[in-house]
């Protein structure tokens, strides 16, 4: 096996013969590549004729990134669940393939990819955003290394932007009175209290059964998720494993829900309601509630109260998870019990969410202790010197 340099139009081939014995008994050629300079050419030429002759060498791909991406997005179809798939589509089809899918894969360098992030999607996503995209790119093109398509991986070194942390917005005790206040004669009462004494998602209380509900043990249990399907909803397990959970409730909770299941009771009784689909949250007619209806009554309460308190924060629905959490850990509650509580995978996870709040708390466990790390108060007593005059 041999190599030589030949010019064809304006680029530079590697032009690799084969002897006979190199290619099945077979005498052929074979062009590489094209190069804008000789000089690449020939420095290129060692490597490639060394993996020739290991086996290790792997065609330049004809396709595009475009069409790596398509081929990656449609196999992630039946690995991933639908509403995170569709987070995956959104980024794959309205920022990474208009930007850089008519790219050719042999031609497809760092360089490309670090514009991209840091000119071109700096613009207009978050870091965060970027991150994810960055994670999508580095996935479909490290399955490409492994089925061959492509020789390495060029995205395992571009570096990221860094940006500062997106706060979230929590209320404090007396503004999350105001908002249960407003919100207590709405039909969905139950749910906002249950985000707001619980922590949790709006997904698992969406699909919060009857039957996960022990009110003599004054606990419930989170074991699924009202997820987006590729048509409409569906109830489907929870985030992750660490997501199946069993969450103490407040006496409050407690008598509300007692309450709210004697009047669900009455009205299957009395056929108020067409069906019971077995949800603690249901519509009028008995049907799992829909994201976009509880977000439109949630909505509904802000606007309400933002007419009595102008200055009144206007949060998340999912903000209530945080408020939640932020109002247990600056009330002293262990860190570890609002993991738990939440559900994060680990506790390294609600203390890195939670550090701003931390600090804070540092102050409000050593006036718990003491004047000192020995415990107890003590009086500061002054010692008066006594001065010796030597004569």
């Amino acid at each position: 096996m041999r190599g030589h340099i030949a010019k064809k139009g304006k680029k530079y081939y590697i032009v690799v013969d084969f002897d006979k014995d190199d290619n099945g008994g077979k005498r052929n050629q074979k062009w590489l590549s094209g190069y804008e300079r000789k000089k690449d050419a020939e420095n290129a030429m060692p490597d490639i004729l060394s993996k020739l002759k290991n086996g290790t060498y792997v065609e330049p791909s004809k396709k595009t990134f475009g069409e790596i991406m398509e081929t990656w997005l449609e196999d992630k179809k039946t690995s991933v669940k639908y509403g995170t798939w569709k987070s995956y589509e959104w980024l794959v089809h309205k920022h990474i393939i208009p930007h850089l899918g008519k790219k050719k894969m042999a031609k497809l360098k760092p360089q490309d990819l670090h514009d991209f992030y840091h000119k071109t999607l700096l613009k207009t996503l978050s870091v965060g955003s970027i991150k994810k995209a960055h994670v999508l790119i580095m996935d479909a093109l490290n399955r490409a290394v492994t089925w061959g398509e492509i020789p390495h991986n060029v995205a395992s070194t571009v570096a990221l932007p860094q940006g500062k942390k997106t706060k979230f917005q929590v209320w404090n005790e007396e503004q999350l009175k105001i908002f249960l206040d407003a919100a207590t004669d709405n039909q969905y009462f139950v749910a906002f209290e249950l985000a707001a004494s619980t922590g949790m998602r709006q997904s698992e209380i969406l699909a919060l059964r009857w039957v996960d509900t022990d009110l003599q043990t004054k606990t419930i249990s989170v074991r699924q998720a009202y997820t987006l399907a590729e048509k409409g909803h569906e109830m489907d397990d929870t985030k992750n494993d660490s997501s199946i959970r069993s969450i103490a409730l407040f006496e409050s909770t407690v008598r509300l829900l007692t309450r709210h299941k004697d009047t669900r009771e009455q009205e299957l009784e009395n056929n108020e309601i067409h069906k019971d689909s077995g949800l603690v949250i249901q519509t009028s007619i008995g049907t799992p509630l829909g994201p976009r209806l509880l977000m439109r009554h949630y909505y509904r309460i802000l606007k309400q109260i933002s007419e009595g308190y102008p200055s009144f924060p206007n949060i998340r629905f999912h903000d209530l998870r945080h408020t939640h959490a932020t109002l247990l850990l600056k009330a002293g509650v262990h860190p570890k019990i609002v993991q738990e509580r939440l559900g994060h995978s680990s506790i390294n996870v609600t203390l890195d969410t939670y550090s701003h709040v931390l600090p804070n708390l540092q102050e409000a466990v050593l006036r718990g202790i003491g004047d000192s790390i020995l415990g107890g108060r003590h009086e500061v007593q002054e010692e008066t010197e006594t001065t010796t005059l030597l004569e």
